[in-house]
Parts: structure tokens; sequence; C-alpha cells
């Protein structure tokens, strides 16, 4: 279908929460518009999921693929944080390995999925207009593309686009940012795929494998962030922050749009497909009966997810004790 055309759904982005919920409106029967925009990099360059990814990944039909797709299978973490050093072994897990993901493939692999499940795919490089008209919504691309959709979905992961655009109230915890470098493997070493935590001063930072190297990342506060690594690498945004679309009509966010994690909680891109498939199901459901009910649950689903989310984090980190003092640490154990 060219652009021009008329859609059920226009998912906007193509994060895995956004292409969760495309591949489940599709297999419901709807014409589907997903909007790429392409982003210049990958946030870590790697990503570290915990073994609850099989979930989501078996409900897309994606398990199989994910597996022989060469990503690292994991058996250790090692892990020093708010007391004794210890280790952790997924051997004795009976949920499976962490996986040390490249984020890159494992985003494509799912676009490819999606695409052949019927969703149409368009790139763009900027959302010029979005209203509502006569009951459907028209959006405006650059160089003069228009669509027309039953309903949206906001997918742009933490720039929350269409979030902004329509006056959603947007909440923030806190000013984590990611500072990322990528190594690559000595091939004449060994083979590492032991995934190491460790929490400092001024922060906490974690190494992990990916199939071409490794990936170092130091998380802490955007103002605590030391200037000669900020000069060296770009801080990605890694705070917490919800959208509230309560009573929003004909459109709501998934992913990081609608909540965005701490990286330490190791389950966002879970979370992210988990939900997605629920908005899939719940769009799927109002379109067909125009009622509003499915979305409205699905709300309330992510809101009490993330507020439960938030006190599990906040025990997180009060299990670090060492540094009370420390301006990262003290925000982190009396969260205003």
């Amino acid at each position: 279908m060219p652009i021009g055309s008329r859609f059920d759904v226009c998912v906007i982005g193509a994060g895995p929460a956004g292409l969760a919920a495309a591949s489940r409106l599709a297999d419901n029967g709807r014409d589907v518009l997903v909007l790429d925009r392409a982003a210049a990099r990958s946030r870590w360059g790697g990503e570290t999921f915990t073994s609850a990814i099989r979930g989501p990944l078996s409900e897309l039909g994606c398990w199989e693929a994910f597996e022989r797709a060469g990503h690292v299978a994991g058996y250790e973490r090692q892990c020093a944080w708010g007391g004794e050093p210890h280790a952790e072994n997924a051997l004795f897990q009976p949920q499976g390995p962490l996986w040390h993901v490249d984020r890159d493939r494992f985003d494509a692999d799912l676009r490819r999925t999606v695409h052949q499940r019927g969703a149409v795919f368009e790139s763009y490089r900027k959302l010029e207009d979005v209203r509502l008209d006569d009951g459907r919504w028209r959006v405006a691309l650059d160089g003069g593309r228009v669509t027309q959709a039953r309903y949206l979905v906001d997918a742009t992961g933490r720039h929350r686009t269409l979030s902004r655009r329509l006056g959603a109230r947007i909440e923030f915890h806190d000013r984590l940012v990611g500072l990322t470098a990528k190594v690559a493997r000595d091939r004449a070493a060994a083979e590492i795929r032991s995934m190491i935590l460790q929490a400092t001063p001024f922060g906490w930072w974690y190494g992990a494998p990916v199939p071409d190297g490794h990936v170092l990342v130091l998380f802490t506060d955007a103002d605590l962030a030391p200037s000669q690594l900020r000069h060296r690498l770009r801080p990605a945004a890694a705070n917490s922050a919800f959208t509230d679309t309560d009573g929003a009509p004909g459109w709501l966010a998934v992913g990081d749009a609608c909540a965005s994690h701490d990286p330490l909680c190791g389950w966002g891109v879970q979370r992210a497909l988990s939900n997605g498939l629920l908005a899939g199901d719940a769009i799927a459901e109002t379109l067909a009966t125009g009622v509003s009910a499915p979305v409205v649950t699905y709300r309330r689903h992510c809101r009490e997810q993330y507020d439960r989310y938030l006190r599990g984090l906040t025990y997180r980190y009060s299990l670090e004790r060492r540094w009370p003092s420390a301006p990262f640490w003290a925000r982190r154990h009396h969260p205003r």
C-alpha cells in the first residue's frame, strides 16, 4: 500500500514494543503501518536480556530464530553490590541463561518477522503534523507524505515524539545516563561469557560480552558524569520515566514511550515486548467493538506495573550503603 492509503493503525516507531504491537494487530487482520525512523546507532551496542525474554519471543514465534542468531548465552553474573562480591550461576536457574545480545541484529530480525506478517513499513525523518480529523488521524511526514489511521501508537522510545506532540504528562524520576564503550574481541584470548556488575561512589557499571566483543557501560546521573568521559563518550538517557495517557482518545504509548526503566532491572526489552503484545490486543478489540475498556485496562496495567517497578528499584539501590553521602546514592536512598 502506498503511504497515502488509509490504515487501521499507524505505529510510530519500530522498536521492540511497537513491533510487538504491530505483529499482534497484523495477526488480528488489521492493516498496520509502521513508521520507522532509523537511529544513527544503537544506544548501547549490546544489551543483556534475562531468561524471561523467551516468553514474549515465543508468543511472537521468534524464539527459535533468536536462538540461532548468534547471540551469546551467559551463564555467570559477577556482582559487587552492597556487600561481599559474589557470583550467580545460571546453571542453577531453571529459567535458563542470560542472553548477551547484538541489539542491531535483534531489532533487524524482529522487523523482518513483522514485515513478513503483513505490516507495511515506511521510513521517515520528521513527523510534521498529527491531527484528529472526523474520527481519523491525519499524519503528515517530511516530503509532503500524508497517511490516515483510525488509531495511533507512540513507539518512539524515550523521545516520546507523539506523546509530547499531543500534550501527554510525562513523569521523570531521575537523571540516569549511560556512557558506553565497545571493545573488539581479542581472538587469541579465551572467550569470557561472564557479566560483571559493580557499584562505585558515583554510580555503577557493567561489562558483558556480545557476539563481536564486549560492551562496557558506566551509569551515573547526567550532572555527575565525569567531564573527560562525556567528551569521549556520548551519554545516552537511561532514566526512569512514565507517560500518563489516561483519557487520551484514539492513541496510546508502548515501550519506553510509555514507561522507561533503569537498566539495572534487566528486563526493559522483555517488558516492552510483553506490553506491546497487550497493547496490540487491546487496540484490536477496541477497533472491533468500539468499546474503549480494553485500552483503559491496558493503561491501568502499565501504571500499576510501573509503580511496582519503582518500589523494587528503590529497594535494590537501598542495598548499597557504602557511600551514603555521595550524591548519586543519597538521591536514591531518599527519592523525592
